[in-house]
């Protein structure tokens, strides 16, 4: 008899025979040279020519004195002429075993300083920088001739073993502060070849990304591509049905990821006047997406709609696909191949199927625990699982259901209440756009639930009669508990997401709290 608290497992998934992201270009270099590795505006590379590119620039790396395991600081410059540029960079660190600290475009240049000390940084890739830079030795890739014979003849060294670590990747910090996360290469492939098959991604796709190229979540789609050989386009994500349905046609895309918040934008455009270009998948991941949603989707976009459950620390965890007819609510799928999950009570004892705890998942590409950050990977990493923070359970035939985050949870005189069942019933609301139920904090109760909605109209116009502080309570009672109905209301212009689409909730009440002196846009 099969025991009902056993964690659930998902079988491995399959691919090349390759060990490291590195492994997987050059073996798609190898067999088919001239199929698209990366588009955008300028054209397409194929992926011949990227990996020669990548092998001169990592043969310019190691003439510099670059060797394995050193960490490199790479800023990514989002300008277009430079964007392939940073790839090969991108690569041609990873080619030669050196540790890639990506410095992103948003973060500010004091912030960029600290992390290249904090990590130990040995080199920098700047132009035009003093030698030295917070103790890291810069190179200048200006110095760099891409013609030049002798990088054609010079090794390129090759560090990418599949147990040598490869690159931080930065937690939302939607709970908190970011935390960094250092994957080997073994466990950065393993991570988006999962997530890649989980939708039948291969050689013949050609797909977008919700964030281009160079960026945090541009870097996982990318690097999803090229997992299975498929060509990662990077452009920025119109969220209007008929600028992005043209483009898609123009590049030939046969598969897209996107925000949730990207996706209500879709649904929400004009209808376009060119039929939509037809599309083997459309994936949305980073929050919940209600039935009803799911439904345009089908109907307006394409039937071959996948919602997919993930954090930074495991990549994809679930997908469901179109074969559910109609989810129920906080539904989020089946695990992804090589995935496992369990649920546990307060005590860390594991519960039994349907039964709600905190969740818990492991799969052989999983970290070990946060660079630098004991507290927290005690916290988040037990027992070899990892418990990124979410409560939900599983049901009887594998499919995980999301209650929300454990640390969102909203403590209401002793009430709990989950943002997410708020937030779906204001969804509902014909004039509402947007909503996100934020607990700020009260002598009395000790936290004040606190519903932040966009009106569909702007808010430099009269606000429509439903959205009256009365109005909202009525609507809300007819649907949930009066218990959970929020008692305050406040109209804003927009939710704060990261580029994931996840709600960014201590940034929203720090916010109205320093501006509520001054507040006007309170409902009621």
């Amino acid at each position: 008899m099969t025991d009902p608290a056993a964690p659930v497992a998902a079988a491995a998934p399959t691919g090349p025979p390759v060990a490291s992201i590195v492994d997987s270009l050059a073996h798609y270099a190898a067999i088919q040279p001239d199929r698209p590795a990366y588009i955008d505006a300028r054209g397409a590379v194929g992926y011949g020519v990227l990996f020669n590119a990548v092998r001169r620039l990592a043969a310019w790396l190691g003439s510099q004195g670059v060797r394995a395991g050193d960490t490199v600081a790479l800023p990514l410059d989002t300008a277009p002429e430079n964007a392939r540029h940073a790839l090969e960079m991108f690569y041609a660190v990873a080619h030669a075993g050196a540790v890639i600290l990506p410095l992103y475009p948003e973060v500010p240049l004091d912030s960029r300083l600290a992390l290249i000390g904090r990590y130990g940084a040995r080199w920098l890739i700047a132009s035009g920088a003093p030698p030295q830079v917070a103790g890291a030795r810069v190179l200048d890739p200006r110095g760099y001739d891409a013609a030049d014979p002798r990088y054609a003849s010079l090794p390129a060294p090759r560090g990418d073993r599949p147990e040598a670590a490869l690159v931080y990747l930065f937690t939302s910090g939607t709970t908190g502060t970011p935390k960094a996360l250092l994957p080997t290469h073994a466990q950065l492939h393993g991570n988006v070849l999962a997530a890649a098959c989980a939708v039948g991604t291969d050689s013949s796709d050609r797909q977008l990304g919700a964030v281009p190229w160079p960026s945090g979540i541009g870097m996982r789609y990318m690097l999803r591509a090229h997992a299975v050989g498929a060509a990662f386009v990077s452009m920025p994500f119109d969220d209007t049905r008929a600028v992005l349905g043209a483009s898609l046609a123009q590049y030939g895309v046969t598969r897209i990821y996107l925000s949730p918040w990207q996706l209500r934008r879709l649904l929400q455009s004009p209808a376009p006047a060119r039929p939509w270009p037809a599309l083997r998948s459309i994936q949305v991941t980073g929050a919940f997406v209600s039935a009803e949603e799911i439904g345009l989707v089908r109907t307006l976009l394409s039937p071959n709609f996948f919602v997919s459950y993930g954090c930074n620390e495991l990549g994809s965890v679930t997908v469901l696909g179109p074969e559910e007819a109609r989810p129920q609510p906080g539904c989020v799928g089946r695990l992804v191949a090589g995935m496992e999950a369990r649920v546990d009570d307060a005590q860390s004892r594991r519960l039994p199927v349907g039964e709600v705890g905190e969740l818990g998942f492991r799969a052989s590409w999983m970290c070990t625990g946060y660079a630098g950050n004991q507290p927290a990977t005690q916290e988040r990493f037990r027992g070899g699982w990892i418990y990124p923070g979410d409560v939900g359970s599983v049901d009887a035939q594998g499919r995980i259901h999301l209650r929300g985050r454990s640390q969102e949870v909203i403590n209401y005189g002793g009430l709990k209440i989950w943002p997410e069942d708020i937030e779906a019933v204001l969804k509902q609301h014909p004039d509402i756009l947007d909503a996100a139920l934020v607990g700020l904090p009260d002598p009395q109760a000790g936290e004040l639930p606190a519903a932040f909605v966009v009106p569909r109209s702007p808010l430099d116009r009269p606000l429509a009669p439903g959205l009256s502080d009365a109005e909202l309570k009525k609507f809300c009672a007819a649907r949930i508990d009066s218990t959970r109905v929020p008692p305050l209301f406040v109209a804003v212009a927009q939710i704060p997401r990261n580029e994931s689409g996840k709600i960014m909730r201590e940034a929203l009440a720090a916010a109205y709290l320093e501006a509520r002196p001054a507040l006007t846009g309170k409902i009621g």
